[in-house]
């Protein structure tokens, strides 16, 4: 029977060597020793951003997913991960998760247009922002990616396309999301001057399966039932799920310490979209457009109704006051440093519809 011997380690390792002599320098490394794939920390793992792009770490790393109920994450059964039970405002959680990583992808955020849910946006997507940078980095954790949103950049009121370098303007809006999200940002450059390695990704709204806001409740729905009748005046930046997950991937192995990467798709006014939406879904898209001076009286009366009676999602005042705005944005950096480009929109809003109407 063959008998394979194990190579020597530190002190018989030396004794080896000394009676072997030259035989056992010349002993090539041991095969068999695989490598230990490093610990990657995932925040926002209930989240559907991370159903599409937990799966693409997996090759590459040992998962351990932050979630404040792990049985929310049937989506990952049969793909090994440990769970760490916690939020944002958990320090002993966000302390064990960031124990022996590697490597931490930031992408829990509260994502509202609520304007009652200012302060509870700050309270997450900032200040859980600021812990986590800084637990990671006393952690010494080797690089720290943040998933911020194109809403922490800027918007035009024509169609200029804006880049990483454009000056923040969102402040006299009074988004939450949107200044929160900003404020992430400069919390977490703030730990890079400190000495953490982290990377900043700006995706746009982004199309796919596990969506819940833009299900039958929301914008593929309404469109298919035919109860959307006008589109709004501005411009969006859309980009398929899939797509900017491998810009992600690409960031987070190529992307420059302290820069901000946008991960862009298509700039598509508010009635293209919906045109693109119905020509999925099958229902019909409006054929006109509410004028600029109207959203902003819309936007204005119904933050007044929603201070007196709380506001009602999906369609609130912030929504409308930035759906009169374009959000269009050059990806040209990312495409430059990272070789990363995204795909048409289509694709991801099949992949979301598919799954609506597949039987539960």
């Amino acid at each position: 029977m063959a008998t394979t011997t194990l190579p020597p380690h530190g002190r018989t390792a030396r004794m080896g060597a000394t009676m072997a002599g030259a035989r056992f320098r010349r002993t090539a490394p041991c095969a068999y020793r695989a490598a230990v794939p490093p610990i990657c920390f995932v925040t926002g793992a209930s989240g559907f951003l991370a159903r599409a792009f937990v799966p693409m770490l997996a090759p590459s790393y040992r998962l351990r997913l932050l979630v404040r109920d792990e049985r929310r994450l049937p989506q990952f059964t049969g793909l090994e991960h440990e769970p760490v039970v916690g939020s944002l405002d958990d320090e002993a959680a966000l302390r064990a998760g960031c124990s022996g990583a590697d490597v931490v992808a930031h992408l829990a955020a509260l994502v509202s247009f609520r304007p009652e849910d200012r302060a509870r946006s700050f309270a997450v997507n900032e200040a859980g922002t600021a812990r986590l940078a800084a637990i990671a980095r006393e952690h010494g954790v080797r690089r720290f990616l943040h998933v911020s949103t194109i809403s922490a950049i800027g918007y035009s009121d024509d169609r200029t396309l804006l880049d990483e370098s454009s000056p923040y303007n969102f402040g006299p809006l009074g988004c939450g999301y949107c200044d929160s999200k900003f404020a992430a940002e400069q919390r977490v450059l703030d730990e890079v001057r400190r000495g953490l390695d982290a990377v900043i990704v700006n995706p746009p709204s982004m199309y796919g399966p596990g969506d819940r806001r833009k299900g039958d409740d929301s914008l593929l729905g309404a469109v298919f039932a035919g109860r959307v009748r006008f589109a709004p005046c501005g411009g969006l930046n859309v980009a398929a799920v899939d797509d900017v997950c491998h810009g992600m991937l690409a960031a987070l192995a190529r992307g420059r310490s302290g820069e901000r990467y946008l991960l862009g798709g298509e700039n598509l006014t508010g009635r293209e979209l919906l045109a693109r939406v119905a020509q999925v879904v099958g229902g019909a898209a409006p054929k006109r457009t509410v004028p600029r001076w109207l959203m902003r009286v819309a936007a204005a009366a119904l933050a007044q109704k929603e201070r007196m009676f709380g506001s009602r999602p999906p369609l609130t005042s912030e929504v409308l006051r930035l759906g009169a705005k374009f959000l269009w944005f050059s990806s040209d950096k990312a495409g430059r440093e990272l070789g990363w480009r995204a795909g048409p929109v289509d694709r991801g809003i099949r992949a979301a519809w598919d799954e609506l109407r597949a039987p539960t």
